[in-house]
């Protein structure tokens, strides 16, 4: 028990009339014996006030509580948290209710003033925001409990503690689960290409349609039929993306809200649930402190595999070493695939990247999705309006120019390149993707 602000608040009015006692003595002599007697009337049946509420107020049985959680919670997704109370004891209780939440959330709308009556249940929620990836373990909830006449507080635990885990941002794939793929691409807004060229997987005979090309027309299912049919077509499948994941120290870089690796799950979740769409195996390998690796998995249940592999990865504050990374994919990927490095690459990476891109080229198809720093845009969108200003605008253009001339080098050897924002990568991803996979690369 503690005493309450209410409490300490009459106390400090005590001590106020305390000294103004005292000056009485001196001002006011006549009237200070009546004063002094007043004043210890007040002080007595405050003491005796405090002392039946005490005795009163320390037992605090009957409050139970529980906490509903979502099954899971999404980064940076605000979702509401369900608090159920019941006051099973025999005196009304006023409590200030709060949760104790994880470090990798952030509450508002706590803490909560709640009101129950004998045997009353309340429904009551407040909002959280997932700020950090991976197991979250919520404690007991908390509160703070009235006596009855509000002059004392008791701490109070109850409701049990519970763990959730907090994924990447997986809403996005959610909103496109009852999408076909081609639905799901013009949802987020991906221009589609027809393919060229053969390399189809024949999928079935149909009825002509207006618009089909004179190649795709069976003759002699038509000439059985007695009316034109066509052959239908489907991309290839099969094919496996292996997803060269850097968890080096550039990747905690932040871009609003998250990190550079936090944008960089959520393109790759968005992606590999396209390609696995389309029938694709999708596969991961981290680099750079973290060295985690999930063999291709394809089918309906290999995009919660991989969400459970990849919720609670973070970067560290290793060097991103790509020729080591890419000596590890090929002792471990014999079959041909499309490798995508995620990084954020730099001028100094020039030589490690290019030789680790050339080495992986020789067995497979890579592409390098680099995430662009939103700040050095800002910079150099900024004007100009000291000295100091044009030395940080310079530095930025030479620091854009050189790396440019890195992507420029990797374009010369057939590189496969996805530049974007950390927050448009997603889209940035897919797009390229669709296109491989439209064009016959892949």
């Amino acid at each position: 028990m503690k005493p309450s602000p209410l409490l300490i608040r009459l106390l400090l009015i005590a001590a106020l009339c305390a000294l103004a006692v005292s000056a009485a003595r001196i001002w006011w002599p006549s009237a200070a014996g009546l004063l002094t007697s007043a004043w210890w009337l007040g002080m007595g049946a405050l003491a005796l006030a405090s002392a039946l509420d005490f005795a009163t107020g320390r037992h605090c049985d009957g409050l139970t509580g529980q906490r509903t959680l979502p099954g899971n919670l999404a980064l940076g997704v605000e979702q509401e948290i369900q608090l159920d109370l019941e006051n099973r004891g025999s005196r009304t209780l006023s409590l200030l209710l709060t949760d104790q939440v994880p470090a990798e959330l952030r509450g508002r709308d706590l803490p909560l003033q709640i009101h129950l009556t004998p045997e009353q249940e309340i429904c009551t929620r407040y909002r959280a925001t997932p700020v950090r990836r991976g197991m979250a373990a919520f404690g007991h909830l908390e509160a703070l409990v009235s006596s009855p006449w509000h002059l004392w507080q008791r701490r109070v635990l109850f409701g049990e503690a519970q763990d959730v885990r907090v994924y990447p941002n997986f809403l996005g794939i959610s909103s496109l689960q009852a999408l076909s793929t081609e639905q799901s691409l013009r949802y987020m807004g991906v221009h589609q290409q027809q393919r060229r060229g053969e390399g189809l997987d024949f999928r079935q005979l149909r009825e002509y349609r207006r618009g089909d090309s004179q190649r795709q027309v069976d003759w002699r299912a038509s000439a059985r039929m007695q009316k034109l049919i066509s052959r239908e077509y489907q991309d290839e499948r099969d094919q496996e993306i292996i997803f060269l994941l850097d968890c080096g120290r550039r990747m905690r870089t932040r871009d609003g809200d998250l990190s550079h690796f936090d944008h960089a799950l959520n393109a790759l979740l968005l992606s590999a649930y396209v390609a696995i769409r389309q029938g694709d195996a999708v596969g991961l390998q981290c680099f750079a402190g973290d060295h985690s690796r999930l063999p291709p998995v394809k089918g309906e249940g290999a995009i919660n595999l991989l969400l459970n592999h990849v919720y609670d990865l973070h970067s560290g504050t290793s060097h991103s070493d790509y020729t080591a990374a890419a000596e590890q994919l090929l002792a471990r990927q014999q079959r041909r695939a499309l490798v995508i490095l995620l990084t954020n690459v730099r001028d100094e990476d020039s030589e490690d990247l290019t030789a680790a891109v050339q080495q992986l080229s020789r067995h497979h198809l890579v592409m390098v999705a680099c995430l662009r720093e939103r700040a050095l845009d800002e910079l150099l969108e900024k004007p100009v309006a000291d000295f100091d200003d044009a030395l940080m605008h310079g530095a930025g253009k030479d620091f854009v120019q050189r790396r440019d001339r890195l992507l420029q080098q990797l374009r010369a050897r057939n590189t496969i390149l996805a530049d974007a924002l950390p927050s448009a990568m997603h889209m940035s991803l897919v797009e390229t993707y669709w296109q491989l996979k439209r064009s016959g690369r892949l």
